[in-house]
């Protein structure tokens, strides 16, 4: 009996043993094709997916992070779009595929930045174009960037930031008269919004005798904010580009109060897809 009893015995750990490794090869099977299958299966899924893919382990990350995958992602038209540009600094959002951009300064419209007695074009090493425009003096300020809507993801809301630096001595880029606004087809899309250059400091309390128009204005104004890049980003505006064939102009100005400026580095304007309401 004891005998028969061990053998029963070490009969359930054989089948034990057996059942432990059918599951193991059942579950650890998908992994154990080759990368290039994955990559391939991968996608014809969405960015979304991709990413989630890349959760579940090692072999499906390197996969999932294939050039062969997001290649798929890429929109038809991509190799034109970059043909096009002056500067090609163009990607994908990744959670949705949307074509974002960053318009160089040498590729804006700066008021009198062709004058070496206002701006002048420098290297710098961290940043993504061969050149850079910085500001020696202006009292007249007026950048202007262009885009065609037939350049970015149709049915997709975009947000445009500000990228600069500041110089050790810059001074008069926080005027209240300096605002931005986005138009598409000469309709203005973005409300205009005043913008400072200079990260907001504590601030004292309103004086008694201002009004509180003039406190609610305080509150509406874009303040910059320092990226992982090292380089700031302040926000212009932001707008929807439905289905169409027009032409998106952002601005930044300050023409009427014309203090003197100085100080400003400017990489570009960014386009970016925007996930929020």
């Amino acid at each position: 009996m004891k005998q028969s009893r061990r053998e029963e015995g070490d009969d359930d750990v054989s089948v034990g043993k057996e059942e432990e490794e059918a599951g193991y090869c059942s579950s650890s099977s998908i992994s154990r094709l080759p990368e290039a299958c994955l990559a391939h299966a991968i996608s014809f899924t969405t960015p979304t997916d991709a990413c989630r893919c890349s959760a579940v382990s090692a072999d499906f990350q390197a996969a999932a992070s294939s050039n062969a995958v997001w290649e798929r992602f890429l929109p038809p038209d991509y190799h034109s779009i970059l043909a096009r540009a002056d500067d090609p600094s163009f990607w994908l959002e990744r959670t949705s595929g949307a074509k974002c951009y960053l318009l160089s300064s040498r590729s804006l419209e700066i008021a009198w930045g062709d004058d070496a007695r206002y701006w002048r074009w420098i290297y710098l090493p961290d940043s993504r174009f061969e050149r850079v425009a910085a500001l020696v003096f202006v009292c007249w300020f007026h950048l202007r960037g262009r885009i065609n809507c037939r350049e970015l993801s149709p049915n997709t809301r975009y947000i445009v930031y500000l990228i600069f630096k500041l110089a050790d001595k810059s001074y008069g880029l926080d005027c209240r008269t300096q605002e931005a606004y986005i138009t598409m087809d000469d309709q203005v899309v973005s409300a205009k919004r005043t913008v400072s250059l200079h990260p907001r400091t504590q601030e004292t309390p309103l004086d008694m005798g201002r009004s509180e128009e003039v406190g609610r204005a305080e509150e509406t104004v874009s303040y910059p904010r320092e990226r992982g890049d090292g380089w700031m980003e302040v926000q212009l505006g932001h707008f929807y580009n439905h289905q169409g064939d027009g032409m998106v102009v952002i601005n930044l100005q300050e023409i009427v109060q014309l203090n003197s400026k100085k100080g400003l580095i400017l990489e570009g304007m960014e386009i970016r897809h925007s996930i929020g309401p």
